[in-house]
């Protein structure tokens, strides 16, 4: 029978007694018992208050289900790489890579290499995903049901792909691994930790604001550990069986996707006429390694076909044939065990009770990338550059982002850089640290000095949207928590404050009508992309317009060229390019007058044409829709430098529907008791059996957070369901 809820009501749901050793009204307990809860709040949160970390980790595996279980198994079948044989043949090409890159199997060592404790820990939160299973098969679709049971060794599988995704969208191997190319657009977050002598309270701030997609496996799931030894509250993508973001009462970080390349590609010659005369290296003839996987796919019509994959392996890596090249895919994080201990440093990290012991954490260097944000109730901050990064001995970025020669084996690298040699900031004179996806030497103010670290281990780009907080943070000499939240979600365009005088000016200078009329509109445009805000929609398609334009105009003079996103704040485009001298004021001043305005009068007369205006409200088209909610939208991309991104794709009656940006969003003071504000802008729901699926949406569009419950008085007075688990044993029946 379906479970559901009418929120903020004190109902006694009934669950199945082999699991549930108690069900009773909402009324706060005397005491915390020895057993496994779960309490639920108002808006789909799960608050886990247990005794010990398997209970904590099996309630994980049992409220990710009741939230997202058919998304969770279904990330789960892929890491198996078997997609296609459970969903049909959509799912082969990933499927592909993920046997070809050898997961499953490094899956099966690496848990193995876990130690008791923890893989402990991982056995109990595979049988909380089982448990919930069986004991609620009603709120999973059958077709999913055949991914069951889930195994520990599944959930290593699941967080290994999905980190060598971020690693391939981040680096030059997606464009070659099928199934692996989830990111049509850089993927983007914001990250401030906040000193004491920068905040307005003297106490360190934290602002966690990662930026993803609203789906598949790059979705976040809002949870709250309550153990007796830490209260951490975070989030994690859905199958991590950890938080990946998070806070306790004594510090907590955020991520943001770095610019470290931890994927190359290398460029193999033909030992003779076919792959079967083996490889080229050191003027010598080696053979490949080849192994043969069947894959199963399932047909519309329920019948099973198969096809056997040939997985070629040189020294190098795994090889795939594209075009005329035969390239060999080298990843860091695969090439060494590191990757092993990767979910049990996070839980590591969230017990961490002051900044010495979180470096000593940091420095087992298990996590594949990211840049770390930190803050502490003993008001210090960081910002640490982090990865399993290559030790290239020689080559620059550039050299490193295409593909490089196959068969010189000095190319070949074994060794990872150590914590110690990665770029980091302590404790700043500013008062502050940074980072939007640029690259780390950017992190505060001066800026670092590039010179001290390897020429290749992070590539030298910046963006609009990292720009504009740069000014946000220097237009302050002391920033209070409100204004924290306010700069949080500044809708506020630099490029329109670059470059939108210029143009406004060229057009009014034009003769031409509809050109006038476009000038009209931008000179009383906010500069904002606020809901009621006119102006914002003409601006935006006269940007895409532009970029067209200014790309063609550079391929055609030089076919060659391969545009970028670093080359957004570049002389391409502008008239002074990004100097980092000047980071404040550049750059600025359009590079192509005349095209630009081209550019506008293609834009005009599309938004006249499609909207009859042009000063349409850009909350009437971009819309924040998921499940039944829909919503006037605010917030845009990181290209039009807007902090608060929030970006749309089209939708089937004509409008723009939010797809992608702002996800999961922590604003934390480490007062005394600590200050946090929280949401997950779609939702903590896929499964609409229990919680209303983009429930917090609402909130998203008034720009409004809502308080982390982290007390126990806070999570009863707000408790939307209660479940008392048996606590886990590792001796008990699973499926």
């Amino acid at each position: 029978m379906k479970i559901r809820l009418i929120l903020h009501s004190f109902r006694c749901v009934l669950l199945t007694a082999l699991l549930l050793s108690a069900c009773q009204p909402v009324q706060p307990p005397a005491q915390v018992h020895d057993g496994t809860e779960i309490l639920w709040d108002t808006w789909g949160i799960p608050h886990i208050v247990v005794q010990k970390d398997s209970d904590a980790f099996y309630a994980f595996g049992w409220a990710q289900m009741r939230s997202h279980a058919d998304l969770l198994l279904k990330l789960y079948a892929v890491a198996r790489g078997r997609g296609a044989e459970i969903f049909g043949e959509s799912y082969l090409p990933a499927d592909r890579s993920v046997r070809m890159l050898g997961i499953p199997g490094l899956a099966e060592k690496w848990y193995m290499e876990q130690d008791a404790a923890f893989r402990a820990n991982l056995d109990a939160f595979a049988a909380g995903i089982n448990d919930f299973a069986r004991q609620h098969p009603e709120t999973i679709s059958d077709m999913v049901k055949a991914v069951l049971p889930v195994t520990p060794q599944d959930v290593i599988a699941h967080t290994t792909r999905v980190m060598t995704v971020f690693i391939a969208g981040t680096s030059e191997c997606s464009a070659v691994l099928p199934g692996f190319d989830f990111f049509d657009q850089p993927v983007a977050s914001n990250g401030w930790a906040l000193g004491p002598t920068y905040s307005a309270s003297g106490n360190a701030m934290l602002l966690a604001n990662p930026h993803l997609s609203w789906h598949g496996l790059e979705m976040f799931y809002e949870s709250h550990f309550l153990l007796p030894n830490v209260n951490l509250y975070g989030t994690a993508l859905v199958g991590s069986p950890v938080l990946q973001i998070a806070f306790n009462d004594h510090l907590g970080w955020t991520h943001t996707v770095n610019t470290m390349d931890g994927c190359d590609l290398y460029q193999l010659k033909r030992a003779g006429a076919t792959l079967d005369d083996g490889y080229l290296l050191d003027g010598l003839a080696q053979p490949f390694n080849v192994t043969i996987e069947v894959i199963q796919i399932r047909q519309q019509d329920g019948s099973m076909t198969s096809e056997s994959l040939f997985i070629r392996r040189s020294k190098q890596g795994p090889v795939i044939e594209t075009d005329d090249q035969i390239l060999a895919v080298r990843f860091a994080l695969l090439e060494t065990s590191l990757l092993a201990g990767m979910n049990r440093q996070w839980w590591e990290m969230g017990h961490a009770r002051n900044l010495k012991e979180f470096e000593d954490v940091l420095r087992g260097q298990h996590l594949p990338l990211f840049n770390v944000i930190y803050a502490d109730a003993d008001k210090h901050i960081m910002l640490a550059f982090n990865g399993i990064i290559p030790v290239r001995t020689t080559g620059d970025v550039i050299f490193w982002r295409a593909p490089v020669p196959g068969d010189d084996s000095s190319l070949i690298w074994s060794e990872t850089h150590s914590y110690a040699d990665l770029p980091k900031s302590i404790d700043p004179a500013s008062g502050w640290v940074q980072n939007a996806n640029g690259a780390p030497w950017y992190m505060t103010m001066p800026f670092l000095d590039k010179s001290h670290y390897s020429p290749n281990i992070a590539a030298d780009v910046t963006n609009n949207r990292e720009l504009r907080g740069l000014q946000m943070l220097n237009a302050h000499k002391q920033m209070s928590y409100a204004e924290l939240i306010a700069a949080k979600h500044s809708t506020r365009a630099l490029v329109a404050d670059q470059l939108l005088d210029e143009l406004v000016a060229a057009a009014r200078g034009s003769g031409d009508q509809l050109l006038q009329q476009a000038a009209d509109v931008l000179d009383r445009w906010d500069r904002q992309y606020l809901a009621a805000s006119q102006g914002a929609w003409l601006f935006g398609i006269w940007f895409e317009k532009w970029l067209e334009r200014t790309i063609a105009k550079a391929a055609d003079a030089d076919t060659d060229n391969n545009f970028t996103y670093g080359q957004l704040v570049g002389g391409l485009f502008y008239a002074q390019p990004f100097d980092p001298a000047q980071p404040l004021t550049t750059p600025h001043g359009l590079a192509d007058v005349p095209l630009a305005l081209l550019a506008l009068h293609d834009a005009a007369g599309k938004l006249q044409a499609t909207e009859g205006a042009l000063d349409v409200a850009w909350g009437d088209i971009a819309r924040l829709r998921r499940g039944k909610i829909d919503l006037p939208g605010n917030g845009a991309g990181t290209v039009l430098g807007v902090f608060r991104e929030i970006v749309y794709e089209p939708d089937e009656d004509g409008k723009l529907k939010s797809f992608s940006g702002d996800t999961y969003i922590a604003l934390v003071e480490f007062s005394q008791p600590v200050r946090a504000q929280v949401l997950t802008t779609y939702g903590n729901a896929t499964q609409n059996s229990v919680f209303e699926i983009g429930d917090q949406l609402r909130l998203a569009a008034k720009q409004q957070l809502r308080p982390a419950w982290r007390t126990l008085d806070e999570i009863e007075s707000n408790v939307a369901m209660r479940e008392v688990l048996v606590p886990y044993s590792s001796s008990s029946d699973q499926i």
